[in-house]
């Protein structure tokens, strides 16, 4: 009679498609943003301590620094955010760099102190060409969806002005 074998409850890993984009990513964007292994890693590992549903999924931190780097390598003077319309939390952070910057503040609360000290830094000096190159919002204040960080009072592209 063949033998059973006793079955094993293993964590469940999320497959490396997830973080396949992480090669891409010196494709024709700056390379001084480009994230470090260790904050890569370091993000990794929170993702898979935090349960599904909460602010952010497995591969959403990583994703949302792409489209952050992606939004800041657009050509042109001067940038205007842009509203998502969709409703789809995913397809919002890759239109949205204001939802994208507010994941990456969750994010960088919840690393460990070198890699949050690694990403600040990188943050900061994203943060300052996006400050760069997106003008105020004098208005900003009117509109209730516009609160949070210093990021949602930039002016955003006039289709999408209410």
């Amino acid at each position: 009679m063949p033998r059973k074998r006793p079955i094993v409850l293993r964590a469940q890993r999320v497959p490396r498609q997830v973080y396949a984009h992480i090669d891409s990513w010196d494709v024709g964007l700056p390379k001084r943003w480009r994230p470090s292994r260790r904050i890569a890693s370091a993000i990794r590992r929170e993702e898979y301590r935090r349960p599904f549903g909460e602010e952010w999924w497995p591969g959403a931190a990583l994703e949302a620094i792409d489209a952050y780097r992606a939004f800041l390598a657009r050509p042109g003077k001067y940038l205007y955010l842009l509203l998502s319309i969709s409703g789809s939390q995913d397809q919002e952070l890759r239109e949205n760099v204001a939802v994208a910057r507010d994941l990456l503040e969750v994010v960088v609360h919840r690393l460990p102190t070198r890699a949050r000290r690694d990403l600040e830094a990188l943050l900061a000096d994203m943060d300052d060409e996006l400050r760069r190159r997106t003008l105020p919002d004098p208005l900003a204040h009117r509109q209730p969806h516009r609160r949070g960080g210093w990021w949602h009072w930039r002016l955003y592209h006039e289709a999408n002005h209410l």
